[in-house]
């Protein structure tokens, strides 16, 4: 068996397959190499010599779990993944259900073994099992990522990460990331951030609305950033904690004092080790002040194993960021805020991108503010108020965007604008239908942050909005998941412009009368009077330059496209009246293109090819073709095709050459022609490209 085959298997087949022979998984797409702990494969001094073992190779008595999963299996090892680690301990923690989702518990090492183990998370909208061996990197004597100190011999905490690292592509993915992120792919859940630096933004009740959200199963976590400039991952403070370090929310506590109510906080560092100094640690005159009972009830240990209580008051002085993920729609902070208690969410998902040239963008900051309506835009029509606690009749619309991270995660900052339409009509807001909509700018996400996802609530009044999420800076290509909630069902699209007509005041271009065509033909031909590719472009050349005094300089290669299109008779060479035809149409193209080819520079913006298509509408097309299939509103082009010509033809500056338009013009005619009105399958089979946009609706 092929390891290609194997790895198509799910985990039950290939368990199946290795029980039958007796031996142990070895995983061809996540083998135990150097690569697969770093994309270059260069190790790290500091771990110094690496060797992958199996878990039965480091003890006698592997465990994959001992009596259960707890936050306290999980210790971070020479890797900077805090973040994974606190979030895989806050799944353990409360929500057995959840983690027996991630870690099923029907794998051991005792029965049924055979070297493979399998993890299911939450990816970009689908789970997804992901089938892992049981080599591990080690320094020849114990493992060198996350572990559990206390009981070494337990390896589901190992395992879990390795899978994590195999579907991110390897463990160096895992170094730096959100606390957030990691809980959203292992519940499916949605995510939230809390900028505690922002004091005067904060919400007076934030603790109770906190622990309400906790009570909730809302997944927490925080972190403390890393000071500017800092060559180091992770910075010490006098008080114990750390700079550049993520932590988990466990618990909170309030308890009464002759000072009033003490509202607590209880961590835990997923070093396993290194905690609070300050008031309520461990050791402190506060804690030893309480009776024994409150003592062994809030689980107060005098040893340093990384779990401690702070007040939230020294909580908000010290952390920066409180980062949330919510099982519940309602947990939100905003909605407990509220005081809102609903039932079911309907939910409409997107799967999309931002493509340079195409739909890249930008957030519309000078000086490529008119690149802003190139965005995918996604429209969502409002239609009753929410039946519980409306204010006023609105209606409670949360967006979710999610940037589907590639290697460089977090490097593209993300958000998305939101526009009540007045005069909706399902068409991509642009320059001109932007003032003419009387477009208002409902909501914004806020600032643009390097995350990967940005969630935010409203409540807006009954009518049809445009979501248009975008990177800040134009041109950065990434793909996204855009989840809208909303508690009554609403209508929900993508905004195309396939339909686009060509505005007011548009002069059809005039054909040239004059007939010098043939002069040139004969110039170029061969001795059986058609032209070749080499001589078809000599003849472009010649008869550009006599017609429109300007010599459009196709090269060969254009030529070997253009020919067979207007061959009609299969020969492999043109006739006079099949070049002069050619010509004719050329020409057409040209008179449409130099209307965006302001500079004169022999090129346009591939930006601006969706409504250049447009163009190509009305009577001159009449013009070029017996039986036209283009109407007056202009060529329909999805972004697919769209997609596929800036990928083909597009340069590094997202500009097309006039040459190369003629020859995508003439393709899209064809294709169309060939398999009926606005269809152009046969642009997909020469390019074998491929883009997908859906939605899918669904309860949360």
């Amino acid at each position: 068996m092929s390891s290609r085959t194997r790895n198509q298997k799910d985990y039950q087949t290939i368990l199946s397959d290795l029980l039958g022979t007796g031996a142990l998984y070895a995983d061809p797409d996540f083998p135990p190499v150097s690569t697969s702990m770093y994309f270059d494969g260069r190790i790290p001094s500091r771990l110094g010599r690496i060797v992958w073992k199996r878990p039965q190779d480091l003890y006698k008595n592997p465990q994959f779990m001992v009596k259960g999963a707890r936050r306290h299996d999980l210790d971070q090892g020479y890797l900077g993944d805090c973040w994974f680690v606190a979030a895989a301990a806050c799944l353990a923690t409360g929500h057995k259900k959840l983690f027996e989702k991630v870690v099923p518990p029907d794998q051991d090492f005792d029965r049924n073994y055979a070297g493979v183990f399998r993890f299911n998370f939450w990816w970009y909208g689908k789970w997804k099992e992901v089938v892992v061996d049981d080599y591990l990197p080690t320094n020849g004597q114990q493992l060198v990522y996350c572990s559990n100190k206390e009981r070494p011999n337990e390896f589901w905490p190992a395992l879990l990460e390795k899978a994590y690292a195999k579907l991110r592509g390897c463990y160096e993915s895992l170094h730096g990331g959100k606390f957030q992120d990691a809980m959203v792919d292992m519940t499916g859940g949605i995510s939230e951030v809390i900028d505690l630096r922002e004091r005067d933004k904060l919400p007076p009740d934030l603790y109770d609305l906190m622990m309400r959200g906790f009570q909730m199963k809302s997944l927490m976590g925080c972190c403390i950033f890393r000071p500017k400039g800092s060559t180091q991952s992770e910075v010490e403070m006098a008080n114990g904690l750390y700079m550049g370090h993520a932590y988990s929310i466990t618990a909170f506590q309030q308890l009464e004092s002759t000072q009033g109510v003490v509202r607590l906080i209880r961590m835990r560092n997923p070093w396993g080790r290194g905690e609070w100094k300050g008031p309520w640690s461990d050791n402190s005159k506060e804690m030893a002040r309480l009776p024994d009972n409150i003592r062994e009830k809030m689980n107060i240990r005098n040893k340093d194993e990384g779990e401690f209580w702070i007040s939230f008051e020294d909580f908000l002085r010290n952390f920066d960021e409180v980062q949330l993920c919510h099982l519940q729609v309602d947990a939100m902070i905003e909605e407990l805020e509220d005081n809102k208690t609903k039932q079911n969410w309907n939910v409409t998902v997107y799967h999309d991108e931002w493509i340079r040239g195409v739909t890249a963008g930008g957030c519309g900051n000078p000086p490529d503010q008119l690149l802003y309506w190139n965005n995918p835009q996604f429209v969502v029509e409002l239609k009753k108020p929410d039946d519980i606690n409306s204010r006023g009749g609105d209606c409670t619309l949360i967006i979710s965007l999610m940037e589907k991270e590639e290697k460089d995660p977090g490097k593209v900052a993300i958000g998305f604008d939101v526009y009540k339409l007045k005069n909706p009509n399902r068409r991509p807001l642009n320059e001109t239908r932007a003032p003419q909509n009387a477009l208002l700018l409902a909501r914004r996400s806020g600032t643009y942050m390097p995350y990967r996802e940005v969630t935010r609530r409203f409540e807006m009044p009954p009518g049809c909005y445009v979501v248009i999420p975008s990177t800040f800076k134009p041109h950065n290509e990434a793909r996204f998941m855009l989840r809208i909630f909303t508690e009554k069902f609403a209508e929900s699209s993508v905004m195309e412009e396939n339909d686009d007509t060509p505005e007011r005041g548009d002069v059809p271009p005039v054909l040239s009368p004059k007939d010098f065509v043939s002069d040139i033909f004969r110039k170029h031909c061969g001795p059986d009077s058609r032209l070749d590719p080499s001589e078809l472009q000599k003849f472009l050349a010649d008869v550009s330059e006599e017609d429109v005094r300007h010599r459009m300089n196709f090269n060969i290669e254009q030529c070997r496209s253009l020919l067979p299109m207007v061959d009609e008779n299969r020969s492999g060479r043109l006739e006079f009246q099949e070049a002069k035809k050619l010509w004719k149409e050329t020409k057409a193209y040209r008179e449409v293109f130099l209307q965006f080819d302001k500079d004169r520079s022999n090129s346009v913006d591939t930006y601006e090819l969706s409504t250049l298509f447009s163009k190509l509408g009305g009577r001159f097309l009449l013009l070029l073709r017996d039986s036209t299939v283009i109407g007056p509103d202009g060529f329909p082009v999805t972004r697919p095709v769209l997609t596929s010509i800036v990928r083909r033809y597009g340069d590094r500056n997202n500009r097309i050459s006039l040459e190369d338009f003629v020859v995508v013009i003439m393709r899209l005619i064809n294709s169309s022609v060939s398999t009926g009105p606005h269809t152009t399958f046969m642009f997909f089979i020469l390019f074998s490209l491929s883009f997908s946009s859906c939605s899918l609706s669904m309860m949360f």
